[in-house]
């Protein structure tokens, strides 16, 4: 059958019509693309709005990637300032991971530190930087709580803390509250509440408070004093210094020698800062018993934070021989306190004694080695440890490090060589060994040019 003019020309048509659209679509894609490969190939002395947006994109999630990493950083080196109590330097680590975008993680640490150190101003600033970013969550509540409880509002600190009663935190604040206030019922109530938290910090605080009441309830006639001075260490313990000290300032005014007050009182005056009240508190204690270990270890604290190192070291000695816990603690500060007052051979005793114990580490060997090679009197004891340390960590190769310095300043070049042999067999690149075998080409060169001096 014969297809009418009618219908087949428009059926042409629109084919061709079709192949001139589609042919100049794919013109269209080709000049696309290479306009944006030239754009990236090609060296243009202007780049194109494609590769501006590219390339903030790449350098805003580099950046996002190094702020994270910066903020995380300063986070745990202020962790660890806080637990070595040198919190001036931790404040400023917190800070600057806050600056670094460390968000509420950083902010809550550097208010715990400013609530601390007593910057009451500081630490509402950066609460309400806190309730910017988390809103009128229960974090916020509790440390609006923490700010008035410390600043002696204890009435108004219970009614912030029970703004969100069902809240574990606020429940522990609450009950710290209501200690303050002379409720024990309404405290232990909230504080067993807390006790069974998912957050093992509150769980342990709340414990360690709720414990006090337990061993208070073993002296069945022990007097009001004797709680309060109880929960106040309890409170000490879980860095709530000062409603503490609204206790113990309570107890000492009613019982004026009682001991353990003032070591508590004293205690939380040294991590409060406040250097000449706390020295006055222990001070007290140590007028009523001379020969507690604990008087004198934070007498020694003091004393050095003072600017005082040799009386420091007095009393520290005094806490070792009656016997003081941890004795790692203070042996570390005692041979910290040695050397700033230049006395090198008491805190090689220290080191060597540290190095000895059971829970002794590589650490403590490298500390006394590092600090006994720098004299040719103490070589060949260095090397002693160093072969000690060697039995217990024998393939390590910081531990054939120290073994081949050791063994260098006890003159014996041969066993260095053969030890640091061993040590870069084990690790080629590491920085121990090579920074010894370094050590021993300088000194073979200065030996050969007549420069080395006995």
């Amino acid at each position: 059958m014969k297809i009418p003019p009618r219908i087949i020309v428009p059926i042409i048509l629109a084919v061709v019509l079709s192949i001139v659209i589609g042919g100049f679509l794919l013109w269209q894609i080709k000049s696309s693309i290479a306009i944006i490969e030239t754009s990236f190939q090609g060296n243009q002395s202007t780049p194109s709005f494609l590769q501006g947006i590219l390339k903030r994109s790449k350098e805003t999630a580099t950046d996002a990637s190094t702020s994270q990493s910066e903020a995380l950083t300063a986070l745990r080196e202020g962790e660890i300032f806080e637990l070595k109590g040198e919190w001036k330097r931790a404040e400023e680590k917190y800070a600057a991971s806050v600056t670094a975008g460390g968000g509420a993680p950083a902010i809550r640490k550097l208010i715990g530190i400013q609530l601390q150190r007593r910057e009451y101003d500081a630490a509402a600033k950066s609460i309400g930087s806190l309730r910017e970013e988390r809103g009128n969550s229960a974090d916020v509540t509790f440390l609006e709580g923490l700010l008035a409880l410390d600043k002696g509002d204890a009435t108004g600190a219970l009614r912030t803390f029970q703004q969100k009663k069902d809240d574990p935190r606020n429940q522990f604040g609450a009950a710290l509250a209501a200690i303050i206030l002379g409720d024990h019922d309404a405290a232990k109530t909230n504080l067993s509440s807390a006790a069974e938290s998912g957050d093992p910090d509150v769980r342990s605080s709340a414990s360690i408070v709720l414990g006090a009441y337990g061993e208070f309830a073993l002296f069945p006639a022990g007097q009001d004093v004797h709680l309060k001075t109880l929960l106040a260490r309890a409170m000490a313990q879980v860095h709530a210094c000062e409603p503490a000290l609204t206790l113990l300032d309570n107890v000492i005014s009613s019982t004026p020698r009682y001991r353990d007050a003032w070591i508590v009182k004293g205690y939380c005056e040294f991590v409060g800062e406040r250097l000449k009240e706390s020295l006055a508190s222990l001070e007290q204690a140590y007028a009523i018993d001379p020969e507690k270990p604990e008087i004198q270890y934070f007498l020694a604290r003091t004393h050095a934070a003072l600017g005082d190192p040799q009386n420091a070291v007095t009393f520290l000695q005094y806490a070792i021989r009656n016997g003081f816990s941890p004795i790692r603690d203070a042996r570390e500060l005692l041979a910290d306190y040695a050397m700033e007052l230049g006395n090198a051979d008491l805190a090689l005793e220290q080191y060597k004694l540290l190095a000895a114990q059971d829970d002794g580490d590589l650490s403590d060997t490298a500390r006394y080695v590092n600090l006994a090679v720098q004299s040719s009197a103490h070589g060949v004891d260095a090397l002693e440890v160093a072969k000690r340390a060697l039995k217990q960590w024998p393939d390590d190769p910081r531990a054939l490090a120290l073994a081949a310095k050791a063994a260098i300043a006890a003159g014996l070049p041969d066993d260095a060589a053969r030890y640091l042999q061993s040590a870069l067999r084990i690790d080629p690149r590491n920085a121990d060994a090579l920074a010894v075998q370094e050590a021993m080409k300088s000194g073979g060169a200065q030996k050969k040019s007549g420069k080395i001096e006995n």
